[in-house]
């Protein structure tokens, strides 16, 4: 997809509930660290944390850049992983949201 398959509103309507879905991305993280960092007690629990903390990067920085030709998948993604409602997607063209709704079942 490119900017012009876009309309004004879908695209204040997609960048919103992007931007939601990276905020509550980014809380649930912490929300996750503050419980795993309570259980280190090893060397090997430390290793452990900087694995997970490096994964959760790559993941949140794969979803860090609104793009038009990925931005159907970032949405699909962040509906997969319930950082964003359909709700929240009122506004898009019904067959964006339904290519949505299927991306995020696998």
């Amino acid at each position: 997809m490119t900017p012009s398959d876009w309309s004004s509103q879908e695209e204040q309507v997609a960048r919103q509930v992007f931007d939601n879905g990276r905020r509550r991305s980014i809380e649930q993280l912490i929300s996750t660290l503050q419980t795993k960092c309570q259980a280190l007690n090893t060397d090997e629990s430390v290793w452990h944390m900087h694995d997970y903390l490096s994964t959760e990067r790559h993941i949140f920085e794969g979803r860090s850049e609104f793009d038009y030709s990925n931005i159907l998948f970032t949405l699909a993604d962040l509906l997969k992983q319930r950082l964003i409602t359909l709700e929240e997607l009122d506004g898009l063209d019904p067959k964006k949201l339904a290519k949505i709704k299927a991306m995020s079942m696998f």
